[in-house]
């Protein structure tokens, strides 16, 4: 039988707060990362190549530059493999990205079975950063990283029809930038099925409502 052709299925976040920077000898590098999804703060761990991570920090302005240089430093001089960069640590505030979307394959669920720690050291990597412990199983949440672009390449304008009661504003707003997310994924060349999927409608209904409110606050 043959094996079925993997298609990955792509989410948009809009917020990235690195943590360390991780670099072995492939050509990847591992971000320790936190993102908001669901509607909560998660530790991730975001995977890109080079290119990527510069296109991150070129994103970040003069943060990423400033951090850019340190990368490079450590580059050009002996390491080991791998070689963890604490961006928290050592600059005292997370690497914020919040003006562009990034756009990543949907996670992959990984459950270990927790062992006894007899250290610190040997503690996972989301207790060493608060989290609570769990005595059962964890799960880490693993992303790769396919687009990056400016945020709001399409924005819906103020509302200044009145005539829209004040319950259905939020909602309409919502569904609109929805709508605005497909616009801005397709400008940035995914297919039409592949931009529904990364604003999340699929559903045609829920895209013939966000495309209906997109309108409305035109």
């Amino acid at each position: 039988m043959d094996a079925q052709e993997y298609a990955p299925h792509y989410i948009q976040i809009n917020e990235l707060y690195i943590d360390t920077v991780v670099i072995d000898d492939t050509e990847f590098i591992t971000l320790w990362c936190f993102t908001v999804l669901d509607d909560e703060y998660k530790f991730v761990y975001l995977g890109c190549d080079f290119t990527q991570f510069n296109q991150i920090l070129i994103a970040a302005g003069d943060k990423g530059d400033e951090i850019a240089l340190h990368v490079a430093n450590v580059l050009n001089q002996p390491y080991e493999a791998p070689t963890l960069i604490p961006i928290k640590e050592q600059f005292n505030e997370y690497l914020e990205l919040t003006t562009h979307d990034l756009i990543v394959y949907e996670p992959v669920a990984v459950e270990d079975d927790l062992e006894e720690y007899d250290d610190e050291e040997d503690l996972p990597l989301d207790q060493l950063l608060g989290g609570r412990p769990d005595k059962t199983q964890q799960k880490y949440f693993i992303y790769q990283l396919d687009k990056l672009y400016p945020s709001k390449v399409f924005e819906p304008e103020k509302l200044e029809r009145e005539e829209l009661a004040d319950c259905f504003e939020d909602d309409s707003l919502e569904l609109a930038q929805l709508y605005y997310d497909y616009l801005n994924a397709v400008e940035n060349g995914y297919t039409e099925e592949q931009a529904r999927q990364v604003a999340g409608l699929e559903k045609d209904l829920f895209f013939r409502m966000a495309h209906k409110a997109a309108e409305l606050w035109k």
